[in-house]
């Protein structure tokens, strides 16, 4: 009975540390994925400011002439 008993909480523990184990690996896969988001943001943050920055330049371009602040 008794070495049932420790059988039972090896598995048991066993189990605990599966469990662990498997949060921590998804933790981490969830902390790549945010850190792929955010690099991705910042990139098209970037490419978004550098075309309104070329629209902006050629409107002055054409327009600077013209109006005068």
């Amino acid at each position: 009975m008794a070495a049932k008993r420790k059988r039972i909480a090896r598995r048991q523990g066993a189990q605990l540390i599966e469990e662990a184990l498997l949060l921590s690996v998804a933790l981490v896969a969830l902390s790549l994925l945010v850190g792929g988001i955010e690099s991705i943001l910042k990139q098209s943050a970037g490419y978004t400011s550098s075309i309104w920055n070329s629209i902006s330049s050629a409107i002055d371009g054409i327009l600077g002439g013209l109006f005068h602040w």
